[in-house]
């Protein structure tokens, strides 16, 4: 009866079968038949842990390069003939796999279109541009345009805003405190905002002054 063994891909098991040929030594003991079994199904476990459930061959390969190991073919109370593992994946895990490759590359195309799209407004204009076969419209090359910028400001400023907002909320217990913690924080925002305002407003009276008094 096959068996399901953990493989480094994790929820993706191998099913496995073995073969076995053993026979007992003149200091033989009870049950050694499961003895045997269990014995070659845990060293298999241990080496397949380590594998990945996307190279079925290779792990069939390794396992039974391991379990052909000449020093584990005697034992102080069997002594193995043959012994040799069948791997293979089930349908759901098959399943499995599949939609992960899916996943992964939508992934990396949504990062691809993050780096070299949306990092640049003009290009994003342009994709659009090659796609589209009617005339366009002012208004929808605006709001491509904003879209773009709107990706591109998120990644770079609010993201990482919103993320240390997140993390001084955990630091408290019960919800009020939270919200006292949050609004600590956007006062001090609020502070540092218009320190970096006054200075430049009061640089510019100073000039409009100057500019009134040569006139």
């Amino acid at each position: 009866m096959p068996r399901q063994l953990p493989s480094a891909t994790e929820g993706v098991p191998f099913e496995a079968t073995f073969t076995i040929t053993w026979r007992p030594t003149w200091r033989g003991r009870p049950n050694l038949e499961d003895l045997v079994r269990e014995r070659t199904i845990t060293d298999a476990a241990n080496v397949l842990l380590r594998l990945p459930a996307t190279d079925v061959q290779t792990a069939q390969d390794t396992v039974n390069a391991m379990l052909g190991e000449p020093q584990r073919f005697r034992t102080a109370h069997y002594r193995l003939m043959h012994v040799r593992a069948a791997l293979r994946l089930t349908a759901a895990s098959h399943q499995i796999l599949t939609q992960r490759r899916e996943d992964q590359e939508r992934v990396r195309r949504l990062r691809f279109l993050r780096d070299e799209l949306y990092e640049h407004p003009s290009l994003l204009l342009l994709d659009r541009i090659e796609r589209s076969t009617d005339p366009l419209d002012p208004q929808q090359v605006a709001n491509w345009q904003r879209v773009a910028r709107s990706v591109a400001a998120s990644e770079k400023w609010w993201h990482p805003l919103l993320e240390q907002w997140e993390l001084v909320g955990r630091g408290f217990t019960s919800a009020e405190m939270q919200n006292r913690a949050l609004l600590v924080l956007h006062d001090a925002l609020a502070t540092l905002t218009q320190e970096a305002t006054e200075p430049a407003e009061a640089s510019q009276r100073t000039g409009q002054t100057h500019l009134r008094s040569a006139g």
